[in-house]
């Protein structure tokens, strides 16, 4: 898996002249692939930030993104906010380099919209989207009039051992243990899901949860919070950006 995963990204850098990298503009530091970047400036080729799911996020944390992370395009593909920016971005990028028609590479973990991109920026339906972890299987191209964009499986690579990291990129959409992975983003993300909630933040972690699980009416006989249940719910809405961190 290891292997394929990297074969499948060193080929896409090599045959591209810009690379996007989509990433959830909430987690920034934790949907980039340090990784990835550095290949991508090894081989001397164009990086673009794509910051996917910007309506979520507070415009305090986007300006100072702005200032880190350059070029960066802020975008929704919901509402397709920011993707004429985009495509602008990419033809500004083509020119500098002389290119007329350049090789766009798409690249990013699952879960972070590469599909989604792709469609927005062709204007068709022909790459599937889901928001099931790896659904894009295999190399895929889509041509547009200004571009080529290719499209390639976000896998996370075994040793991505970050379990915050992989419950917010929807490697846990099928969690063994859904109750621990949502109390981990809770403690690295304090408050922001009690906000969502409205419940009290409180250092007891599993209490809150009980109490977001009477909130969901997800309870067991006897009135018992149902928080397995609770916190299922809880990573759906984090993954598909129905909840603000």
């Amino acid at each position: 898996m290891w292997r394929n995963f990297w074969a499948a990204v060193n080929g896409v850098i090599s045959e591209a002249d810009i690379i996007l990298e989509v990433v959830d503009a909430r987690t920034v530091a934790k949907t980039r692939n340090l990784e990835i970047e550095d290949k991508v400036r090894k081989k001397e080729k164009i990086i673009i930030y794509v910051m996917n799911k910007c309506d979520l996020a507070s415009k305090a944390e986007l300006d100072k993104l702005k200032k880190i992370l350059t070029p960066s395009v802020f975008i929704s593909c919901k509402t397709y906010h920011g993707i004429n920016l985009l495509k602008e971005r990419i033809r500004i990028e083509a020119r500098k380099k002389g290119l007329t028609k350049p090789i766009v590479g798409v690249l990013g973990y699952p879960n972070m919209g590469k599909s989604s991109v792709i469609n927005a920026l062709s204007g068709t339906g022909r790459v599937r989207t889901s928001s099931v972890s790896g659904f894009t299987r295999g190399k895929q191209y889509v041509t547009t009039r200004q571009f080529y964009l290719i499209d390639t499986p976000g896998v996370i690579p075994y040793g991505e051992k970050d379990t915050v990291k992989n419950a917010m990129v929807g490697i846990n959409t099928i969690s063994k243990d859904p109750e621990y992975d949502t109390l981990m983003i809770m403690k690295e993300y304090i408050g922001m899901i009690e906000s969502h909630y409205k419940v009290p933040v409180n250092e007891n972690k599993e209490e809150t949860l009980e109490k977001i699980a009477f909130v969901l009416n997800c309870v067991k006989k006897g009135n018992l919070p149902d928080t397995a249940r609770a916190a299922e719910i809880i990573l759906k809405g984090l993954r598909e950006g129905k909840i603000k961190i």
